[in-house]
């Protein structure tokens, strides 16, 4: 049996490096854990994405590690600027609708309805207007430490994954010092300890800013407080307030507040804790978004936190944190350049792409952000995730649509973290309720709709008038999938019934009423519109493959709650004449029905494949059950080429896994990580995008085991590059936790237990077995799966 990756936690070990300024001798001994991203000296204080990240799914913070000025770069998930506007929706939007409708059958002039849609359907507000708003910083904390002269040597600044934790070590003047940084999820707060080998060497000031103008700081006994309030340059509309709060105790020395009361003052201590936490008065909850002040919360988190000794709050972070962090080990083999600085192991790999290590690492990264920005109670995680260091972030730092957010959200049930699902379910169901309006106003329909952005305002509008591609209308049956697919995963039916059937239904009732009729009979979406490709027509494949999925799942939830059957019978039928997925002449699978648009299909690199939705996250093309479709899926595949953003590999990982060529997949791996990484591992859209580590991870898990037909797939897309390894904990459709084991490219060894799913189908290469089991069960089966 292959050892599996593990890492015992706060494991460490010194080294002889010399941080000297800008430059850093090499040669020391260095931690030899997989599971942690390490560096031989400090973040660039003026570049953010070599921070470390940290969160607790609400808070999150990024930690430079700089040794005479700490920053910390802390964000609240609910910080937005903006507000909820009630007059999104637009009053007699339909009439231009079918006007839009008739124009596109007619294949009539595209600007007049580019003008037409623009003028009179498109909303007035939203994306691009103050209204919609942008994801904010919430604040940032500056420590400004006083060290005897000497020079600095042994620097390490790291962050291991198995303990959600940043330490920060050195020597200075024969003194050893010592940082750690975490942020808990049970006690909801960032604690930080500083610690010396020698007797009152701690000595510190610790200081407060806001890049809002409307903020204040103040130091009162041992701690220190900054409040302030969002503006929205709109006297009717009030922006959302916030507040975070420190708390400083120090072990053989004294805390002050300095002369002009905005700092707290550490003399002479031997070790530090600070305790932070922040909130907002932001509620979600339709149409009113407005709830406590955030003051009452902070209170309540502090005294409940200041009950507890520092290893206490150290503890039950360890305890929650690891019981969902090592469900999951995977091993890819060797090498691991394990000994090299995690800024020089990807340099290395531009070099030679032959880390399995870093390959696994990323993985296992993947898993830690979306712990750390998605946790039950919060707000989904946006296109940064958790974290932002602006007040005006790219693309809002909002909640796109028509892939990212959905990409987001890919792995959390496959690599067994279903509970960080919870925000995603709760944000949707909330969202259904603008949609339903949004439904009515514009469409004249039943159900609810969502277009290409939103927000934490409920936004579900078309538009606004910023560009046609606002128009792209699946986004909320998109979301969709990731609603239905946490069912599939974890078969848990009080989900389906009281959760994801009316979110899923309605979205299905919603295309009941807006599929449209076109050439040869058939169904699709009009208008529709290629993600950020265009252009605006009424036969786009990736819609109508869209709806074809939503129907498919909405009618399989039907049959298993066993309601709604003359529903489930409307879906099928109307699925029967939905547009088919077409073959080009170039051997392509199609974007569009008509093909003159596909005259460039050779050369286009477009980093958006939105018909390859039909091969994942959808299941209308299956290799070995379509092979025309899928060697047309193959053959786009080649013309958009290996390149791209980091988001578009991380998707393309995931579609040649599906496609069952994992040395094609691990090219996107590979190409992924040797040009779109940060040195801290972000993916680098760029900017930094979350979305391409996110995919990524489910990405290699796709790689490794796949169940969206009805069978399990063990190892369906294995590249030649990874001969020998194991992965355990990955999830299945059907409620299976699954172990593998191969060696020599071939399957040793297979354990399924069950949690909620009784019987099912397993594959590996030509031979299958049944699955007839018990939850709690565990069968387990060698390689001619016996």
């Amino acid at each position: 049996m292959h050892q599996l990756l593990r890492y015992a936690a706060y494991a460490w070990v010194l080294g002889t490096a010399i941080y000297a300024g800008p430059s850093v001798a090499a040669g020391a001994d260095v931690p030899h854990s997989q599971m942690v991203l390490w560096y031989r000296k400090p973040a660039d204080l003026a570049k953010w994405e070599q921070a470390l990240p940290l969160g607790n799914g609400r808070l999150g913070a990024m930690v430079f590690g700089g040794v005479d000025t700490e920053r910390i770069i802390y964000n609240e998930d609910s910080l937005w600027s903006g507000w909820p506007e009630p007059e999104n929706d637009r009053e007699g939007a339909y009439n231009a609708l079918q006007k839009i409708r008739e124009l596109l059958k007619e294949k009539g002039d595209l600007r007049q309805v580019h003008e037409i849609a623009m003028k009179e359907f498109c909303s007035l507000y939203g994306y691009g207007k103050p209204d919609f708003g942008a994801y904010q910083s919430f604040c940032e904390a500056q420590l400004e430490f006083a060290h005897e002269p000497g020079e600095i040597s042994n620097y390490r600044r790291r962050l291991d994954l198995s303990s959600a934790t940043v330490t920060v070590r050195y020597t200075q003047a024969g003194a050893d010092y010592t940082r750690e940084y975490f942020c808990s999820h049970p006690d909801q707060v960032m604690a930080m300890r500083f610690s010396c080998s020698k007797a009152g060497a701690i000595n510190l000031a610790l200081g407060a800013s806001s890049l809002h103008k409307n903020t204040t700081v103040t130091a009162g006994g041992n701690e220190l407080t900054l409040r302030g309030q969002v503006e929205t340059g709109n006297v009717e509309h009030q922006g959302t307030k916030f507040e975070a709060r420190w708390t400083v105790t120090a072990r053989g020395g004294e805390v002050l507040g300095s002369e002009d009361g905005q700092k707290l003052l550490v003399r002479n201590a031997d070790a530090v804790t600070v305790v932070m936490t922040g909130t907002t008065d932001y509620q979600l909850k339709y149409p009113h978004y407005k709830g406590d002040p955030p003051q009452q919360r902070n209170r309540r988190i502090l005294d409940d936190a200041g009950a507890k000794s520092y290893d206490q709050l150290r503890a039950a972070h360890l305890r929650d944190y690891q019981e969902l962090f090592d469900r999951v080990e995977l091993n890819l083999g060797t090498p691991s350049r394990t000994t090299l600085p995690t800024d020089e192991r990807l340099l290395a790999y531009k070099k030679d792409r032959g880390d399995r290590g870093l390959e696994a690492l990323l993985f296992q990264y993947g898993r830690y952000l979306m712990i750390a920005s998605s946790r039950p109670g919060g707000m989904p995680a946006n296109l940064q995730g958790l974290w932002n260091n602006s007040n005006r972030p790219p693309w809002n730092c909002d909640y796109h649509l028509d892939i990212n957010l959905q990409m987001n959200y890919w792995p959390v049930d496959s690599c067994n973290l279903a509970e960080c699902a919870e925000p995603l379910v709760r944000w949707v169901n909330d969202l259904a309720k603008p949609g339903a309006k949004t439904a009515r106003v514009h469409y004249h329909s039943r159900g609810w709709i969502a277009h290409i952005v939103g927000n934490v305002w409920g936004f579900t509008s078309p538009g606004p008038a910023r560009g046609i591609h606002m128009l792209e209308p699946v986004g909320g049956a998109f979301i969709c999938q990731n609603i239905w697919d946490h069912y599939a995963f974890t078969q848990d039916k009080e989900y389906l019934a009281k959760t994801a059937w009316p979110i899923i239904k309605g979205a299905a009732e919603f295309w009941v009423d807006n599929l449209q009729e076109v050439e040869g009979g058939y169904l699709a979406v009009s208008p529709s519109y290629s993600p950020e490709h265009g252009p605006l027509s009424d036969g786009t494949y990736y819609q109508t493959m869209i709806v074809w999925d939503l129907f498919t799942n909405c009618i399989e939830a039907a049959e298993i709650l066993k309601i709604d059957a003359d529903f489930a019978r409307q879906l099928r039928t109307l699925r029967d004449r939905i547009q088919p997925p077409r073959i080009g002449q170039h051997g392509q699978l199609q974007e569009w029905r008509d093909p003159e648009l596909e005259k460039n299909v050779q050369t286009d690199r477009h980093r958006h494949v939105s018909h390859m939705y039909a091969v994942y996250p959808g299941k209308q093309i299956i290799p070995g059950r379509d092979d025309a479709l899928s060697g047309a899926a193959i053959q786009s595949m080649k013309y958009r080429g290996d390149g791209a953003t980091g988001w578009s590999m991380g998707w393309k990982i995931n579609i040649w896994a599906r496609l069952r060529d994992g040395d094609h997949a691990l090219l996107l791996v590979q190409n992924l990580i040797a040009g779109k990484l940060y040195t801290n591992l972000w993916d680098a859209h760029p900017p930094f995008q979350i979305d391409g580590n996110f995919g990524y991870t489910a990405g290699v898990a796709e790689m490794l085991l796949q169940s969206h037909t009805d069978e399990i797939v063990l190892l369906p897309a294995l590249p030649s590059a990874w001969p020998a390894g194991a992965v355990k904990g990955l999830c299945a459709r059907g409620g299976f936790e699954v172990d593998i084991q191969w060696q020599a490219g071939r399957l040793v060894s297979a354990s399924i237990r069950s949690r909620r799913g009784t019987h099912g189908v397993v594959r590996y290469r030509d031979r299958t077995v049944k699955l007839d089991m018990q939850p709690g069960e565990i069968v387990k089966f060698d390689a001619e799966l016996q």
